[in-house]
């Protein structure tokens, strides 16, 4: 423990650090790394592999150390590299994570007032429409199964279906889910402020102990959540009740409010996704604004 103490002092002093500096930087790592795993990580169809992943690395080293001790170079040297294949690997395996916590921090930015207000009004006015939708389903007893798209797209996860590319309204969702129309059956998926298809067909959850209450629209909707971050909303046919199902948990909503603020932590930053521009775009209104403005008046 002394011989411990004594080279973690000297490395210490070859880096030009004191302990309070050392124990500073070491904090802020893992509070780095649980504000990452508790806010993108958890609960999320990604947290089973980042464990797989690091049993993985562990084992593998741990039969690097064999290796070493035995002297067999070679096979250690191969796991080392294996390990740091691995780590590199780590920007493709969670690439779905990366992107949403590059989209949480775009969603904190706000480029005017103007534009800020226009998205909160927009988000409001879209949990509206599909509080108003929900009403009437719960009042009339029509099944249905909406899939918000999320950061991962979805056209790989879903199959079937028919592409309708149309403004969302509460009368287009209507007659979707109406009764024995030839898409009451499937899901509509929901990008922004628009309806992408209808009549799509979900993968059905696997999970041995789910509750007999579950139908085939709730399994079709924790089967999707499972392998991705879409947010699915389920009516049921027989209850009325209303669920929204998220990284293959169940919330079922009694309160209306409860949902409508639900709705509107989901849905308020995709609407701001969608305003988002790139570089290049904001550069190309500059450029418009800069041609078409008429600088012959202010020569006067």
């Amino acid at each position: 423990m002394g011989n411990l103490s004594l080279n973690l002092q000297s490395l210490l002093g070859g880096y030009g650090l004191t302990w309070a500096s050392f124990l500073l930087q070491i904090g802020i790592i893992v509070f780095l790394l649980w504000y990452g795993y508790s806010h993108l990580i958890k609960n999320s169809p990604a947290e089973k592999t980042l464990k797989g992943v690091l049993c993985f690395l562990v084992v593998v080293w741990l039969v690097g150390e064999i290796f070493s001790l035995f002297h067999l170079n070679i096979l250690s040297s191969l796991l080392k590299n294996l390990l740091l294949l691995v780590l590199l690997s780590f920007v493709v395996i969670f690439q779905p994570e990366l992107r949403r916590l590059m989209a949480r921090f775009g969603n904190n930015l706000s480029w005017d007032a103007w534009s800020h207000k226009k998205r909160r009004k927009e988000g409001k006015d879209l949990v509206n429409l599909l509080m108003q939708t929900i009403s009437y389903w719960r009042s009339h007893k029509t099944g249905a199964l909406i899939v918000f798209e999320n950061q991962e797209p979805l056209d790989a996860a879903l199959t079937g279906g028919i592409s309708l590319d149309a403004v969302l309204s509460a009368e287009l969702l209507i007659n979707i889910f109406f009764v024995n129309t030839p898409l009451h059956d499937g899901a509509v998926l929901i990008r922004g402020k628009r309806i992408v298809s209808a009549g799509a067909i979900l993968p059905l959850s696997t999970t041995p102990d789910l509750s007999w209450r579950y139908g085939t629209r709730h399994r079709a909707a924790i089967g999707l959540s499972e392998n991705t971050d879409a947010l699915c909303l389920v009516v049921s046919e027989e209850t009325g009740d209303v669920s929204l199902i998220n990284n293959g948990q169940v919330n079922t909503f009694s309160n209306m409010e409860d949902l409508d603020k639900k709705l509107n932590t989901f849905l308020k930053p995709l609407i701001y996704q969608e305003h988002q521009k790139s570089i290049q775009e904001r550069w190309q209104d500059l450029k418009k604004r800069l041609t078409s403005f008429d600088w012959s008046n202010t020569m006067k």
